[in-house]
């Protein structure tokens, strides 16, 4: 006598290539029409990065064919990384906008952005939460 077999749920296979970190990295940026045209300036923050792109949150929702998007690094140089825009939606937060950039350009220039914006973050995160600490032992005292 055979057993009942389980059915087995088939798991969607992850459409991307590379892994995301989670960022939040106050970025400007200029937006290009197809004809390489500027369109727009504007801030942003990157919501993640990886090897190959990066998710931006701005105000208003990003209508142009490629994007450079520029941050300072700890060092106080400019970092600029070119991309094309993939897709921009609304977000779950009302009045907010995210959009998918897929990088282009060198392989160094993507590195050197993904290197700079990776060191703000946690820089930023670990210097905010050493204030905290700060903040909490003063009032323990």
């Amino acid at each position: 006598m055979s057993q009942p077999q389980e059915k087995k749920t088939a798991i969607p296979a992850e459409r991307r290539k590379h892994p995301r970190i989670s960022t939040s990295n106050e970025v400007n940026y200029v937006l290009l029409d197809q004809n390489r045209q500027r369109v727009e300036e504007g801030k942003g923050r990157t919501v993640n990065l990886s090897q190959s792109g990066a998710l931006l949150e701005t105000a208003s929702p990003l209508k142009g064919s490629f994007i450079v998007l520029m941050t300072l690094s700890l060092d106080g140089e400019q970092v600029r990384v070119r991309g094309r825009v993939a897709y921009t939606r609304e977000a779950d937060q009302p009045g907010l906008h995210l959009t998918g950039v897929r990088f282009t350009g060198s392989k160094k220039e993507h590195v050197n952005a993904i290197v700079a914006f990776v060191k703000a973050y946690y820089h930023h995160k670990h210097s905010g939460q050493n204030k905290e600490d700060q903040h909490t032992a003063e009032e323990s005292s």
